[in-house]
């Protein structure tokens, strides 16, 4: 089911359960895939969805809702549900489901409440639907589950990802360039500048694909590692700017508060705090005690690289 797919053990071992149960059961719990941008959580769905088959033995269609597009409950029911799921077998798939309008939401407390069976009708407006749950599957998959109402984010089974290791790192960049040697040490550079994440280095690989098909490059070794990040602008751990200049400020000023930085970046204070602090916490540059301040490991990055 997931040959394609590198790490998440924990992931794949609770999704060969549910598939084995579904066999027997025909049904799975709402699974809900939760982990940060880029760890392939699309993926893995798509790879599940696979193994959910309908009565004559067939893979179930896989409708990708992105939850954003969903105007309303009745923009659900009318132009989703009625066209592409009423009287068939399908897996819907709600991708950033807190983004779910809230009268969606709350049809999904009463319908996805299958204490007594699992074939649940449920009436909007002048009509009655019905959801057989052993003919459809819903999944659903978010970065930020702690914006999904309490009372639905209950009635999921949480499936929650962690970061990739170096190694699994590395593992995704040679399955994405298999036709290319890659030396041990230009794989330990392209995972350290992927920031951990799936997505980012089957982007990186596309660019070193690119980069041996305009260099004629048959192997590639930790020189051309060095030439690619130095082309592309490619910053140490794979900071991206902002970043980088939150680190140089914080060497300057010594500690900035959150509105500090804000004002010396120019951009607003959740921003910071969503988009790049959590980063640089994470790779162990910078520190917050109410004030941010650089790190020992931050410190050394900036002295190492002159950027």
């Amino acid at each position: 089911m997931f040959d394609s797919l590198v790490g998440q053990v924990e992931v794949k071992r609770k999704l060969a359960f549910y598939a084995s149960a579904y066999a027997t059961s025909r049904t799975v719990p709402f699974l809900n895939f939760i982990g940060a941008r880029g760890l392939g959580k699309t993926n893995f769905v798509r790879a599940f969805s696979k193994s959910l088959l309908d009565s004559n033995g067939q893979k179930k269609p896989l409708l990708e809702i992105n939850s954003s597009s969903i105007k309303s409950s009745a923009h659900f029911f009318e132009q989703i549900f009625i066209n592409h799921v009423q009287d068939k077998e399908v897996v819907l798939f709600f991708d950033e489901c807190h983004c779910l309008p809230e009268n969606l939401v709350f049809a999904f407390l009463t319908i996805l409440n299958t204490e007594e069976g699992n074939v649940k009708h449920y009436n909007h407006g002048d009509n009655l639907f019905v959801f057989d749950f052993t003919k459809i599957n819903i999944l659903f998959a978010t970065t930020e589950s702690d914006k999904i109402f309490l009372p639905l984010r209950d009635r999921l089974t949480t499936i929650e990802f962690a970061d990739y290791s170096n190694n699994e790192l590395e593992h995704i960049f040679k399955l994405n360039l298999p036709q290319i040697e890659i030396d041990n040490d230009a794989l330990a550079m392209l995972a350290d500048t992927s920031r951990g994440n799936a997505r980012s280095c089957v982007l990186r690989a596309k660019e070193v694909a690119l980069y041996c098909k305009n260099y004629n490059v048959k192997k590639f070794t930790l020189d051309d590692a060095k030439k690619l990040v130095y082309i592309l602008g490619i910053l140490p751990h794979g900071l991206n700017r902002i970043e980088w200049q939150i680190l140089n400020i914080l060497r300057q000023n010594g500690h900035c508060s959150l509105s500090a930085l804000a004002a010396k970046t120019g951009l607003s204070r959740t921003a910071i705090q969503k988009d790049h602090e959590l980063f640089l916490i994470k790779k162990n540059l910078i520190h917050i005690d109410g004030l941010r301040m650089l790190t020992t490991s931050g410190a050394k990055v900036l002295l190492e690289n002159k950027v």
